[in-house]
């Protein structure tokens, strides 16, 4: 991602939010991040994404023990 941004005179941050869709970008640099994209051959890594965001809680969460809950 950072070799797309500097290649693209942009930040990695406008490079994530093109690659995530995100509607905050100029469409001018939009067009020139993918372009950059396409010719570097970058594929988004799903794996590194997954640990960035770090982990998701699916399903009810477990209650509270300790002695802030025996009040």
């Amino acid at each position: 991602m950072h070799d797309v941004a500097r290649a693209a005179g942009v930040s990695p941050q406008t490079v994530s939010r093109v690659v995530n869709d995100a509607p905050a970008v100029r469409a001018a640099t939009r067009r020139r991040v993918l372009d950059v994209i396409e010719r570097l051959g970058y594929q988004r890594n799903d794996a590194a994404s997954r640990l960035a965001r770090g982990p998701r809680r699916t399903g009810p969460r477990p209650p509270l023990r300790g002695s802030h809950t025996q009040r």
